[in-house]
């Protein structure tokens, strides 16, 4: 079945948060800031990037943890697959619509892209990488007619590309963004993604703030990503709060500028949040039979704060990718430990259980093509708007014992 468009009474709000207010985090509010003069493009190499020595990814690698088998998603601007440095990775773009990128998200796209899957530097070479195309009208890209519904979310809004990369098999969704995108077809595809095992991993921000209400790990089941350096140490310009599970190098990263064809170095936790998504990518690889919540127990029994304690600039402390793939996870509870965050959040475990019993209004689920309406409200019942399977009175919760 294919993606079903989406159609809601409700959207239009939702939609002007969900793509209007996306920040890449290359701009104030994103992510990758220039920390060094650009020098003559060539050709970018793992001796470019400190955290390819500081994980020990050339250790990983002889070791066979290169994230084979495994499917990631990133939702941001365009992979340039003609970058030297992207030769041989498996990418595909499976954007839904048409969206023209700026140089500047061309640049913050595969620069991501580049951390996850590069062949010489990258920290899960072998991973399967799905790519989705947001559009930054900020930064200059312009998205076509084919993403705009009249009466829904339009195709690249945060929660149908969300729903669009789950459609398309990703096991692991990495954002190095922040959206202040509020609306229930966000709420309801983390919920989704929580329901089906899919991890969602993104960026607390550069603000050197409490950014909250701007990163997508406020919700639920998602594991926020704040920065360090090379000695362990939080870096100030990374946003923080109670959203935040993890942190990772946030650079500087090589990377290739595409205004003016040369290379320069970035900081920000769009370099972190890659690299924490490639680590779960290396656990998932090494450990196959372990369920999603024992993948996340594991990234949080192996954080590099002492005794694994929680605070709200670090979460659990540093990613520690060589510690992942030698713990077996199966000894941790099946139980997923971002359910509820500190300071509460969404969705809920009820709300989750919403989904999944099917008695979420279809008018505000996005593109979720596994979705199936079981409650009852008989106007779902050849309403032109309702895309999606409905079967009144069927939902688990009305024939519980």
């Amino acid at each position: 079945m294919g993606s079903p468009p989406m159609v809601t009474r409700n959207i239009s709000t939702a939609r002007l948060l969900g793509a209007a207010a996306s920040t890449l985090a290359l701009t104030a509010g994103a992510t990758a800031l220039p920390t060094g003069p650009a020098q003559a493009a060539d050709t970018i190499t793992a001796a470019d990037q400190p955290y390819f020595a500081y994980y020990h990814l050339d250790q990983a690698r002889a070791k066979g943890y290169t994230g084979q088998g495994v499917t990631i998603a990133i939702l941001d601007g365009e992979v340039d697959t003609n970058a030297p440095e992207l030769a041989g990775a498996d990418i595909t773009d499976k954007s839904p619509c048409t969206v023209t990128s700026s140089d500047q998200s061309k640049q913050h796209g595969t620069s991501v892209a580049s951390i996850l899957v590069a062949r010489d530097y990258g920290i899960a070479p072998h991973a399967k990488l799905l790519t989705y195309r947001v559009s930054y009208a900020y930064a200059g890209d312009t998205a076509g007619a084919d993403c705009k519904v009249a009466d829904g979310n339009d195709k690249d809004d945060m929660p149908s590309l969300i729903n669009t990369a789950i459609n398309d098999g990703a096991q692991i969704i990495s954002l190095s963004l922040t959206s202040t995108s509020s609306g229930n077809p966000s709420k309801w595809a983390i919920a989704r993604a929580m329901a089906q095992d899919v991890i969602i991993v993104a960026g607390a921000g550069n603000q050197g703030k409490n950014q909250g209400d701007e990163s997508y790990d406020r919700w639920s089941g998602v594991i926020g990503v704040s920065a360090i350096d090379t000695n362990g140490n939080w870096q100030d310009y990374s946003s923080w709060g109670e959203g935040v599970v993890s942190a990772a190098i946030g650079g500087p990263l090589k990377v290739r500028n595409y205004s003016n064809g040369q290379l320069e170095d970035v900081n920000g936790t769009s370099v972190s949040t890659p690299l924490v998504a490639g680590s779960l990518a290396l656990a998932r690889q090494k450990w196959p039979q372990a369920t999603t919540n024992q993948l996340l127990q594991l990234l949080i029994h192996t954080g590099t704060n002492p005794d694994h304690t929680w605070n709200k600039y670090t979460g659990y402390g540093g990613v520690a990718p060589g510690a992942m793939v030698n713990t077996d996870p199966s000894q941790y509870p099946d139980e997923n430990p971002l359910a509820v965050k500190e300071g509460g959040s969404s969705p809920t475990p009820d709300e989750v259980k919403q989904y999944t019993d099917g008695v979420v209004s279809p008018f505000e689920i996005a593109y979720d093509n596994s979705y199936t309406y079981r409650g009852l409200d008989e106007n779902m019942i050849g309403d032109s708007r309702n895309p999606y399977p409905t079967h009144l009175g069927t939902s688990p919760r009305y024939h519980g014992k």
